[in-house]
């Protein structure tokens, strides 16, 4: 790089392109120490990451975040093989009340069979491909899943955020911070039936609150919750 002011008499190089200082003006010192200051300066400015947020607080915030949450929409979906859940994918709509209301595929006999469901009160109500809606007590919604654990503050994702261990925030773009950190196997097994070990964990947060979370279980397989319409009112009613 060459910069040349005829009247001043100067010019300058980067160290290496073989140009000399010559200047009237300014001592050669100071010269130097200018231009390895703008040089700092620039790559600084154009290159720095910074430090990212703290991986813990991150997630302490985030559980306290949820805590509060009243209703959500919720997605799931099972990869690989889960002992004792044949859900491999369900949506609905929860409130913290503990009622639901969504759809679900199960797998039953090798097939995958989509499901219907509706849980109020103590009642689950149940439809499958043919035929309508079938009462069952709402406690055999835990034998294929249950959503209401998701904002159960003292078993579902308020409790998992709470207490994940070695957190580490590996980006923060936009706002929404990527944590990964490991969760015991007792806590995540309220979020999530069938997972017998500690599993390795990947949280998205923004504004307080889980939008996505993926365990990776140590046979391979992974559970994905998506979590999005936070506190939007949600209202269920029993089947007509």
């Amino acid at each position: 790089m060459i910069a040349q002011v005829r009247d001043l008499r100067w010019c300058f190089a980067l160290p290496g392109d073989g140009w000399i200082y010559d200047s009237p003006m300014l001592p050669r010192r100071a010269l130097i120490g200018s231009l390895l200051l703008a040089l700092v300066a620039g790559c600084t400015s154009s290159g720095g990451a910074g430090a990212q947020p703290d991986g813990p607080d991150l997630l302490a915030k985030a559980s306290a975040g949820m805590k509060a949450v009243t209703s959500t929409h919720f997605t799931i979906k099972v990869d690989g093989e889960l002992p004792g859940v044949t859900v491999k994918d369900a949506e609905g709509d929860l409130n913290a009340e503990g009622e639901s209301q969504g759809r679900a595929k199960v797998e039953q006999f090798g097939q995958l069979i989509e499901v219907e469901y509706v849980l109020v009160g103590q009642d689950l109500y149940f439809k499958g491909p043919t035929g309508g809606f079938t009462k069952l007590p709402a406690a055999l919604a835990g034998q294929v899943y249950d959503p209401t654990a998701i904002l159960d503050p003292d078993r579902g994702v308020a409790r998992v955020l709470a207490d994940a261990r070695d957190a580490k925030t590996v980006s923060n773009d936009d706002g929404l911070a990527v944590v990964e950190a490991t969760v015991p196997r007792d806590v995540v097994a309220g979020l999530v039936p069938g997972i017998d070990a500690d599993v390795a964990s990947v949280f998205s947060v923004k504004d307080e609150k889980l939008q996505k979370a993926l365990f990776t279980l140590p046979s391979g397989a992974k559970v994905t919750i998506e979590l999005s319409d936070f506190n939007k009112p949600v209202t269920v009613s029993p089947p007509a």
